[in-house]
């Protein structure tokens, strides 16, 4: 399935734009400068020489850059450090767009610049930071020097060069989007062959089993089960199988979804149904609800056939820029592929926005090992990659990256019966994501782990990934439509929302928000001693996959499991301890 996309955000405005007076054409407004990172890094391979049709209407969106960056991240850091005053003292989404979002007087220059271009401007919004406009092919390449091509196939087109803008609104602009139509969206997820089950034991992992071979049995015995901070959200563009999904909750005794703790948000208006990506909404709920049974879960739910800018897109925008009641924790399954470094560096600025506003926000790292995702420009998806790659939305640093592993449990009687050493998931039908970002420099939080590479390394942390060791089970339903619990699936899918429910553990031992866990667990991961910090170091297996020479797991951090895995009941006191 194909997503179109268009970015919304912003964040180092600057740093984004290559400030290079240029005496050009296109530039009858005086110097223009380049936007660098502002065309998909796989045009060259995907389109060809051919021009796209002059007359074709594109649907762009303009990210205006965030103000006072430096301001914004000096805050994110003192948010997260015990000593300063502003610690755990998180902004309203409102006060965030006031402080860091553009002002009215920039929007309104660079919409005028826009509609003197000939451009029809459809809407343009300070508290969403974004420009809507459209033109065609012609006017995009005349306006924005650049060269529109197209495809053998004729359906999918890109620029091939960075955008030029006027030098004097460049500081203003972020990004430019719709220019081509790359862009597109992938669930990171796995099944094995299906077998229904009847019971709640088996050859395979439910909640109880999680809760044993993790630990969380004495965080829960503590009444510990994530209640009382805001919610858990998932971003999806397929709704979920309600009846199914509570077959699992009564099966493994979760409690039943109602209307009390579980909600759904139309963030493009209209809903998408149960389509392709269902099984991905199912564990998405299922898992964050496993780990976290008193917290409330709310689906962000885009629908692609009403969305210009992509349904996972809406829904990530729309969960951080929640007013009313926002989510604590966010859960992101999903990888893109054809991608600029703009577009993953607007994003950022959206995860430096949750991170600012106190939520804890989880991306998986991918199911395809050192290869990750590409374009395939026939079926217009993303299929694994040929050169080292990673999901590059992992790579924001103001975000918690989640590898995955695989491991051959311990049972009696069907049920585990403890941990088991664990190694990085590389089974055939996958592999987990790890590797070092293309876009973003190594954070603070980083330095001095892996020094050589001077890049974000991904992942931060792990958990239980493989569909066959020990895969997960799911609700589903039967050849005869009846609910039922299913066997197996898996994927970095099953650690994000795990993770956005042992942040909720950790946000009600704590009786607040903790926002962003990457200060901490780096901190906690340093020590080496996981019998008092609770993270599981994993040293065996690698992400090689298809073809593609990855990176192996060894003693401390590395970039094919992170720092490991997690003992919940040593971690979550440890992360609040001093």
């Amino acid at each position: 399935m194909g997503r179109f996309g268009a970015s919304r955000r912003f964040i180092l405005p600057a740093a984004l734009c290559l400030i290079v007076a240029l005496a050009h054409p296109a530039a009858a407004d005086g110097p223009a400068t380049i936007l660098d990172g502002n065309h998909p890094d796989e045009a060259a391979g995907i389109v060809g020489a051919a021009a796209a049709s002059p007359s074709q209407t594109l649907a762009m969106r303009l990210t205006m850059a965030l103000r006072n960056s430096g301001d914004l991240a000096r805050l994110i850091a003192a948010q997260q450090d015990p000593a300063s005053p502003e610690y755990h003292r998180w902004l309203t989404p409102d006060e965030f767009t006031s402080r860091f979002g553009p002002t009215d007087a920039d929007l309104a220059r660079v919409t005028r610049w826009l509609k003197r271009k000939g451009f029809a401007v459809t809407s343009a919004d300070a508290s969403t930071r974004e420009i809507s406009f459209t033109g065609t092919v012609a006017q995009a390449q005349n306006v924005f020097s650049v060269k529109i091509a197209a495809t053998a196939y004729g359906r999918l087109y890109s620029n091939l060069g960075d955008p030029t803008v006027p030098a004097e609104l460049a500081p203003l602009i972020e990004s430019i989007r719709g220019l081509d139509n790359l862009l597109h969206s992938a669930p990171l997820i796995r099944r094995s062959s299906p077998a229904s089950v009847v019971d709640d034991t088996g050859p395979a992992f439910g909640p109880a089993d999680i809760y044993t071979f993790y630990d969380e049995t004495p965080i829960l015995n503590r009444d510990l089960d994530g209640s009382g901070n805001g919610c858990v959200a998932v971003v999806e563009d397929s709704n979920i199988d309600e009846v199914a999904a509570n077959e699992f909750n009564s099966q493994f005794g979760l409690p039943a979804l109602t209307g009390s703790n579980f909600s759904t948000v139309l963030v493009d208006g209209t809903d998408p149904g149960q389509n392709s990506d269902e099984l991905e909404t199912m564990v998405d709920v299922s898992y964050s609800h496993a780990v976290a049974p008193g917290s409330n879960i709310r689906i962000y739910l885009g629908d692609e056939q009403h969305s210009s800018a992509g349904a996972i897109l809406d829904a990530i925008h729309a969960a951080v820029r929640e007013k009313n009641s926002p989510c604590t924790a966010i859960g992101i399954s999903f990888g893109f592929c054809g991608g600029s470094k703009g577009f993953y560096k607007t994003q950022s600025g959206f995860f430096a926005q949750a991170a600012a506003q106190g939520q804890s926000v989880f991306v998986a790292t991918g199911d395809n090992g050192a290869a990750g995702l590409k374009v395939d420009a026939k079926t217009e998806s993303c299929v694994t990659g040929t050169t080292r790659s990673i999901n590059e939305l992992a790579g924001s640093p103001n975000v918690t990256a989640i590898g995955g592993t695989e491991f051959t449990p311990d049972y009696e009687a069907g049920n585990d019966v403890g941990f088991v050493a664990e190694s990085v998931w590389n089974d055939g039908s996958g592999a987990a994501g790890g590797g070092e970002s293309r876009y973003f420099k190594k954070p603070k939080f980083q330095k001095g782990i892996i020094p050589t590479d001077k890049k974000r390394d991904v992942p931060d942390i792990s958990f239980g990934a493989s569909p066959e060791s020990p895969g997960f089970f799911y609700g589903s339903r039967d050849s005869g439509g009846a609910p039922t619990v299913t066997c197996c699936v898996g994927g970095t899918s099953i650690g994000a929302p795990t993770w956005a429910g042992i942040s909720q553990l950790i946000s009600q031992a704590n009786g607040a928000p903790v926002g962003n866990l990457n200060t901490r667990i780096y901190q906690l991961g340093v020590q080496a001693n996981g019998a008092t910090t609770g993270i599981r170091d994993v040293t065996m297996g690698n992400t090689n996959f298809n073809g593609v020479t990855g990176f192996s797991a060894g003693p401390g951090y590395d970039k094919a499991s992170g720092w490991g895995t997690v003992d919940m009941g040593l971690f979550v006191p440890a992360y609040l301890g001093p």
